[in-house]
């Protein structure tokens, strides 16, 4: 491989760095609410298990993870 190729190789793998970097960014940002209502929901159920007097996991037994 020539110093130009190696250059044009460099670049095209730059370009699919920067796309790379834009989608995560773009995923980090779609999924942040996501985290927020998870921890949402955790906290309500600590409540109510609170207010049951009861464990979380005698309360909720059909969460999926």
């Amino acid at each position: 491989m020539n110093n130009e190729e190696m250059k044009n190789k460099i670049e095209r793998l730059e370009e699919r760095i920067r796309g790379l970097e834009r989608d995560l960014d773009e995923l980090h940002s779609e999924l942040e609410p996501l985290r927020i209502s998870r921890q949402n929901m955790k906290d309500l159920m600590e409540e109510v298990a609170k207010l049951a007097n009861q464990p979380v996991g005698m309360l909720f037994t059909r969460l999926k993870r």
